[in-house]
Formats: C-alpha cells, structure tokens, sequence
C-alpha cells in the first residue's frame, strides 16, 4: 500500500541522493511510491507580501504541494496550522481547505505544484 506523504516536512530533513554520474545533488520531494491524485495541472513561483493572506480554499479535483524559498508564514491545511519557512514543504490533499498568511516583515516567496486527477 502506498505511503501518505505528512502534510508538512523540512527539506533538511529529507534524505538526499547522488544522480547523473554523481554530479547532481537531489532531494526528492515527491517519489512514485507516495498515493498521488493526478497529473500536474499548474506550477507557480508565487510570494505574499507582509501581512497579506492567501483565502481559505480548497480543490476539489487533487492535491497540492507548497516548497518555501524564502519568509517566514503561517499555513492552515484542514484543522492543522503550521509555521513555514524556507525549506519547508507542505502538502495539500484533495478537498483540504487550505490558507496562508505572511507573518513576516519580506515577502513570504514560495513554489506551488497543483494536480488534478485524471480520467
């Protein structure tokens, strides 16, 4: 049975690998043995400038993933909040209202990955 992926984890914490005759470092954010609900539908480099906040949502047709670069924020996903900064990764599962606020004094800079199933 696949793993469900945690909803928040920290880069630093995940194992890395060596690739393509050792000359590129990885980490894997998402690997095929995690239940995945579908194929990639939108990637964005998005920020939140301070004090601003992302409006709870949710997507009713898969999931998405949250990888901070840089600011510090706070993150709803369902009836959990979490703080997020640089290196955290958060995932969104299907139909979870999600938000997130920019707790910060910068811009609150992050990368989103959303699915939707398919078929």
């Amino acid at each position: 049975m696949p793993k469900t992926p945690k909803t928040l984890r920290h880069i630093s914490d995940l194992p890395s690998e060596c690739i393509h005759n050792n000359s590129t470092h990885r980490i894997q954010l998402i690997s095929t043995d995690e239940q995945k609900k579908g194929n990639i539908a939108t990637m964005n480099y998005a920020w939140l400038e301070p004090g601003k906040e992302l409006e709870l949502h949710t997507h009713p047709d898969g999931e998405e993933y949250y990888v901070f670069l840089d600011g510090i924020g706070s993150m709803r996903v369902g009836n959990d909040t979490f703080p997020v900064s640089a290196q955290d990764f958060i995932t969104v599962p299907e139909n979870a209202g999600h938000s997130l606020k920019n707790t910060g004094a910068v811009n609150l800079v992050f990368i989103t990955v959303r699915t939707v199933r398919s078929g």
